[in-house]
Formats: C-alpha cells, structure tokens, sequence
C-alpha cells in the first residue's frame, strides 16, 4: 500500500498527470480540498480548472522521507517533502470501490 500511495503521489507531480483533467478527475476525491504553501484554500473545481494550464511549467518535483499512517480503514495519510522547494507535505488518501483518491492535501514550507 505504501507503493501504491507514494506511485499515486508522484504521478500528481508529473506535468503529464497534471495536465490531464480526465486523470486528475480519477486522482481527486469529489470532497478535495487543498491548503497550499501560500496559505490559499483551493477546492477540487479550482484544481481542475487551474492545474491543467499551468502543467507544461511545473518543475521537477523529488519526493523524501515518504511515510504513512493509517486514520480508519480505507484512509491513510501520507507525510513527505519535496527537496527542490524545501516544502513539507500531506495528503490524505481515501479507498472506494477499490480505487484510492486523495481528499486532502496541505504544503507547508519549512522553517528556515
């Protein structure tokens, strides 16, 4: 499972992926919500509506020290950082009909 999840992850950091609504509408939970580095609540609408133009200049994005919890069956949250923009990361995972999708997420920078 902590393959599966640190897979889902990285395919989200792929300007492919991100670039690709129909992709990140499988990825996305109907409930996403993300809380960005900057503070900004972003909803899943604005996600798809934003992501997908601003792919072709997403850098490279390496994931560290990925590690996971389990909340309740079928929901897992998962911990990493990304190196390139020294930024801390979670995300929380749901399992239905066998397919996981992520329905929270939250960047935070480090403290310098």
């Amino acid at each position: 499972m902590q393959e599966q999840l640190l897979f889902l992850e990285q395919q989200l950091l792929r300007p492919a992926t991100r670039g690709d609504k129909r992709q990140l509408e499988l990825l996305l939970h109907a409930d996403f919500i993300e809380i960005g580095a900057s503070g900004r609540m972003y909803n899943r609408a604005q996600v798809l509506a934003e992501l997908p133009s601003e792919a072709a200049d997403y850098p490279v994005r390496t994931i560290e020290n990925f590690c996971f919890r389990k909340l309740s069956e079928g929901l897992i949250q998962v911990f990493y950082s990304i190196a390139e923009n020294e930024t801390q990361r979670t995300s929380i995972w749901k399992l239905e009909g066998g397919q996981w999708s992520m329905i929270y997420h939250q960047g935070t920078r480090r403290a310098s």
